[in-house]
């Protein structure tokens, strides 16, 4: 810490001995300029929110529907006194394991000011990130780390591609909340080991106060004391390795309480939680696998292209030489690097970022937790990769001078190199996370192997009317993975809409049987009830509604789910009044506002159906189902030219529609 101020004071005092009469370079007035940290940080803010800028355009995906779309917590500032005692999806599945109750009340202020409007919730996601960024700045100065290089530092953590996942996809925003408090936290504990501060008492209730705001937002921040007790050993005075590990000790103890603390919290919230192994693999399994995904995020890290959401990173038990020897041998070569770099340079900064890098990961490396192929996550780098941004730039700021280019040429060279690589391996890779179809199709063209992109994407191509293939997606994944009930349960829904009902039903007993905890959540219970509707089977549908609204009368999905079966049962008023509370619960959405127009058209009220139609598909222009069912409500109002749009639209979207086609040969015979 001491050679970075000597380094930094020679800098200033050359600065002042130089020639009075000499003319500023353009270069020296703005590097004068930006040697302030506001304008750099205003800076770097506002170029990574326009980098992530076209986020805002993208809409809901992948588990933003429990986590915000249907989750009754976010819906009322009264739920605050709830969401410290429930875990995250509480509504959605049961003996969950997430217990986030900060993410949860960050998500009430959302809800709160933008309502269902994506855009507001990306904006949100922006903030965060540009939040953490700042963080991370402030961090790395109490840490001692020169401007510039903790300038660079910063850039390389703003810009890295590695962080698509958490900008562009609103429920990992809680990733960047964590790091956001965690860098705050160890900013403040560092401050409050500075001999020559006057409030250290202050420093040190901020930092555990920060560090308690951490766990509260995801479980990364549980690695947090091990990362003070590195710290405090590698900067110690002492010379005698007993005294360095008390020293570490006794600071580790107060932060050991805290962390304590939420684990006793989470509990008493979230009670009995899943049995959080994997019994089908034990723990040789884990550590045989465990380089395997440590050279994934180091390969990730340095090189961040292919990414997506669906890695599968299954166990390794084959492939001995690529899958566990190499990764060994690059661990190994990447750790030596860090520790004699460390030691030539005597910078124990180097050493620390190492150890941050990996201490910060292991929260996510009991890989045992998850299930096999789903052990990478961009995600969970966020925090950690503070480690690898300072060793980046450091590495930056040593490259040395070669010819006639001087040391800060070629290290301007280098950093403008680093940020047009970021900026184009980031801009294309964000798209996509605009859709779940691009999130699905993303992750099976690059894993094919990927169950879960497999039923994903079978999923989206039912939706979108192409039964044929999204069958043959998700009978493959049944048939690698036939005890997945996630896996049966899609099977049934594809079945389904494609009219094949005989096979949707034997799929949904199945389904039952290998899952049949699902219907005990509220979400769970409402898409059983919708898939019994979808076969005919009423009495059952409405059984499990009339549990599932007794319970919760004002959860969405059950609303929807529910109004949609009283419309299959030919109950159109009763239709009616629940898709008309489901659209006052979310006006944002396309889809309740489609089915009530369906309702509506049934019962014989054209009038009122087509404006709702209209506006489900100026919502939501994607989706077979709007254009052809607006095409009939046109089509009974005499309105054939606009009818034969929808329906050539809906053909267009899902062309081996027979019906569309026998509209469109009517309307075109007349």
């Amino acid at each position: 810490m001491d050679t970075h101020l000597e380094a930094e004071n020679s800098e200033t005092k050359m600065a002042m001995n130089a020639p009075l009469s000499r003319e500023p370079s353009a270069w020296e007035l703005l590097a004068k300029y930006f040697r302030r940290p506001s304008v750099l940080l205003t800076t770097l803010s506002l170029f990574t929110a326009v980098l992530y800028s076209g986020t805002l355009s993208f809409h809901f995906v992948w588990d933003d529907g429990p986590q915000i779309v249907d989750n009754p917590l976010i819906r009322s500032w009264h739920s605050l006194s709830r969401v410290f005692v429930s875990d995250l999806w509480y509504h959605s599945a049961s003996r969950q394991i997430y217990y986030r109750p900060l993410f949860v009340a960050w998500s009430i202020l959302n809800c709160a000011v933008v309502g269902l409007r994506p855009w507001g919730w990306h904006l949100g996601a922006i903030l965060l990130h540009v939040g953490a960024t700042v963080a991370v700045y402030w961090l790395l100065r109490r840490l001692g780390v020169e401007y510039w290089t903790a300038a660079l530092a910063t850039l390389i953590f703003a810009l890295h591609p590695i962080h698509i996942e958490c900008v562009a996809w609103i429920s990992a925003g809680s990733d960047c909340m964590v790091t956001m408090f965690a860098a705050l936290a160890f900013g403040a504990f560092v401050n409050a080991r500075d001999p020559d501060s006057t409030r250290k008492s202050a420093w040190r209730t901020a930092s555990l106060v920060l560090l308690a705001c951490a766990l509260l937002t995801k479980e990364m921040a549980i690695s947090f004391t091990a990362l003070v007790g590195i710290y405090v050993w590698l900067c110690s005075h002492k010379s005698r390795p007993a005294e360095k590990l008390r020293e570490a000790l006794a600071a580790m103890v107060p932060y050991a309480a805290v962390t304590l603390c939420y684990v006793i919290l989470r509990k008493i919230a979230i009670g009995h939680s899943a049995s959080g192994f994997d019994a089908q693999h034990g723990v040789g399994d884990m550590l045989f696998t465990l380089p395997y995904v440590l050279a994934f995020y180091l390969k990730q890290l340095v090189v961040p292209m292919g990414l997506t959401g669906l890695y599968y990173t299954p166990y390794v038990t084959t492939k001995i030489l690529s899958q566990f020897v190499f990764p060994v041998l690059a661990l190994s070569a990447a750790a030596a690097l860090i520790y004699f770099w460390a030691r030539r340079m005597r910078d124990w900064v180097v050493a620390f970022a190492g150890c941050w890098l990996v201490v910060g990961l292991a929260p996510a490396l009991y890989i045992r937790a998850f299930g096999n192929g789903d052990f990478v996550r961009d995600r969970y780098m966020y925090l950690p990769s503070i480690g690898f941004a300072i060793l980046a730039a450091k590495g930056i700021r040593l490259l040395p001078a070669l010819k006639e280019w001087s040391a800060g040429a070629i290290q301007g060279a280098a950093i403008a190199v680093v940020c047009i690589a970021y900026v184009g391996m980031s801009l294309p890779q964000q798209a996509y996370w605009d859709s779940d179809l691009l999130i699905y199709m993303r992750g099976q063209q690059l894993y094919p192997e990927n169950p879960y992109a497999s039923i994903g994407l079978g999923r989206e191509y039912s939706r979108r009317g192409a039964h044929e293939r999204a069958i043959e997606l998700v009978e493959d994944a049944v048939r690698r993975n036939p005890n997945d009930g996630q896996a049966v349960y899609a099977l049934t829904e594809v079945y389904i809409a494609a009219g094949r009902e005989k096979q949707g039903h034997k799929a949904l007993e199945y389904a039952l049987q290998v899952l049949p905890q699902y219907v005990e959540s509220e979400t769970g219970a409402s898409t059983v009830a919708a898939l019994w509707a979808q076969l005919g089977d009423f009495d059952r549908a409405l059984e499990l509604c009339s549990k599932l609204l007794g319970r919760d009368p004002n959860l969405y999905s059950g609303l929807y789910n529910c109004g949609n079966i009283e419309l299959m049962s030919g109950h159109y008023t009763a239709a009616e009044q629940l898709l008309g509370r489901a659209l006052q619960s979310e006006p944002q959405l396309a889809a309740p506002r489609h089915f009530l127009g369906r309702a509506l058209l049934l019962d014989g009220k054209n009038t009122e159906a087509q404006a709702y139609l209209s506006q489900a598909v100026a919502l939501d222009p994607s989706v077979y189902d709007y254009h052809y069912w607006l095409g009939l409500s046109l089509q009974q109002s005499g309105d054939t030219v606009n009818a034969r749009r929808e329906y050539l639209q809906a053909l267009h979207l899902n062309g081996d529609s027979s019906e569309t086609k026998l509209r469109l040969a009517a309307l075109e015979g007349k």
